[in-house]
C-alpha cells in the first residue's frame, strides 16, 4: 500500500512509535527489509539516496520499489534521501516518489529555508511530503567536518518558513560508521519537540545502542534512517556463504535477503512500531 511518508509518520506521532527508513537499493535489501516490515504488520519507508545512485540508477531503483510498496499489506512510503540538487528532486517527485529529501543544510541558514521552501511548494502541489534538514549531521568522509548541532530557537521559524513535512536534526549522530561511541543529546532533542508539530528525524540510525533508539524514539523521533547496519548484515553473509559453501548467485542471494530481514527486523523492534499498520 503506497503512502506518503507525511501520513505514516503523522501516525507515528500520535501513537508515539518510530518508523524505519532504509536506503535499499537493490532486490535483496528491499524485500528482506519489506518480508520484516510485514512480519511485524510494520509501516515503513524505503528509498535510496543520491549517493547511491552509482549502484542503481533513479529510474530502475523506483521501478523495484514501487512494485514492492503497490503489493505491500502494509503501508508503504518511497522515499529519496539526501537529494542536493533541484533537478534530481524534481525528477524523483514527477517520476512517483511519494517523500524526497532536500538536504541544503551546508548551506547558510536563508539559502536553506528559501531553496526549502520552493521545493515544499512544488512537492506539496503533487502531493508529495519533503523533509529538510537543520543544523547539519556530517556524512563518513575526511571531507565533512562542519557538524553543526540543531538549535531549538530557530526550529519553529524553519518549519514555518519552508513548510517542510519532516525536519532532520542534528543531535550527536553521524553518518556512516562511527569512530566513537556517540552520545546523544536529549535535552536538545526534547527541546525541540516542545516547539514544533513537524515529524522530526535521526539520521546516522546505525550504531547506535539499543537504549539509544528506544529513548529518541520516546523523546520524540518519528522516522530513524538505517543504511550502514543492513548493508553490512548483507553483505557479511554474502561473505560468509560463499567462503564456506559456494559462490552461487542463486543461493547468495536468499542469504543476502535472510540477513537484510533479520537485520531490519531487530531495528523495526525497537522502534516500537509492530502492529502499528
Amino acid at each position: 500500500m503506497l503512502v506518503t511518508s507525511k501520513e505514516i509518520l503523522q501516525d507515528a506521532r500520535v501513537r508515539h512509535y518510530g518508523v524505519g527508513m532504509f536506503n535499499t537499493f537493490n532486490t535483496e535489501m528491499a524485500l528482506g527489509v519489506m518480508e520484516a516490515a510485514e512480519e511485524l504488520r510494520a509501516p515503513v519507508i524505503i528509498g535510496t539516496a543520491e549517493a547511491l545512485l552509482h549502484c542503481c540508477d533513479l529510474d530502475l531503483t523506483f521501478s523495484m520499489l514501487k512494485c514492492l510498496a503497490d503489493r505491500a499489506r502494509v503501508p508503504v512510503a518511497i522515499h529519496l534521501d539526501h537529494g542536493f540538487t533541484e533537478s534530481l528532486i524534481k525528477k524523483a517527485i514527477d517520476m512517483g516518489f511519494t517523500s524526497v529529501m532536500f538536504d541544503q543544510s551546508e548551506l547558510p541558514y536563508q539559502q536553506n529555508v528559501d531553496n526549502l521552501r520552493r521545493m515544499a511548494d512544488y512537492a506539496h502541489q503533487r502531493g508529495v511530503s519533503i523533509e529538510g534538514e537543520l543544523g547539519h549531521v556530517v556524512f563518513d568522509s575526511a571531507e565533512d567536518t562542519g557538524y553543526a548541532y540543531t538549535k531549538p530557537e530557530d526550529v519553529a521559524d524553519f518549519v514555518h518558513r519552508t513548510g517542510v513535512d519532516a525536519l532532520a536534526i542534528a543531535i550527536g549522530t553521524a553518518h556512516g560508521v562511527y569512530k566513537e561511541v556517540p552520545v546523544l543529546d536529549l535535552e536538545r532533542l526534547r527541546a525541540i519537540r516542545k516547539v514544533t508539530d513537524a515529524a522530526l528525524v535521526l539520521h546516522g540510525g546505525s550504531g547506535l545502542s539499543d537504549d539509544d533508539f528506544r529513548n529518541v524514539v520516546r523523546d520524540g523521533i518519528q522516522k530513524i534512517n538505517i543504511y550502514t547496519d543492513v548493508s553490512f548484515a548483507t553483505s557479511q553473509a554474502a561473505h560468509d556463504w560463499v567462503a564456506a559453501h559456494d559462490p552461487r548467485i542463486e543461493n547468495v542471494s536468499v542469504k543476502m535477503r535472510e540477513a537484510a530481514r533479520d537485520a531490519a527486523i531487530k531495528k523495526l523492534l525497537l522502534f516500537n512500531c509492530q502492529g502499528k499498520a
